[in-house]
């Protein structure tokens, strides 16, 4: 968002339901990990177009949305979504339940 969009951290906060500094910190942690992160092939990273709103709910944290909007909607297994994000398949598997887990408490909660 920030360089495709050329949005600003704030602009950005307010669309993710997220405070300004976290933006700001994310932002930086991720454009320096791309700096020392060694090429990959651009075949196996398939460009994936995520909604902003699935961001908005607090309850869940945004690596556990991500996913689960990737395993719901977009109907990836565990193995395309890991792949795509750089993470472990069991990793993967874990964030679903731990987001499925907390849908399910805020359900009876409410």
């Amino acid at each position: 968002m920030k360089e495709e969009k050329e949005l600003s951290y704030h602009e950005i906060a307010e669309i993710l339901n997220r405070d300004d500094r976290t933006i700001w910190t994310v932002y930086n942690r991720a454009k320096n990990k791309r700096k020392t992160a060694r090429a990959v092939s651009v075949s196996k990273t398939p460009k994936i177009s995520l909604p902003s709103t699935i961001f908005r709910d607090r309850s869940v944290a945004v690596l556990e949305a991500v996913v689960e909007f990737l395993k719901e909607v977009k109907e990836m297994t565990y193995h395309e979504i890991a792949e795509a994000l750089n993470r472990d398949d069991r990793t993967i598997w874990t964030v679903y339940y731990r987001a499925k887990k907390k849908r399910r408490q805020n359900e009876r909660a409410e």
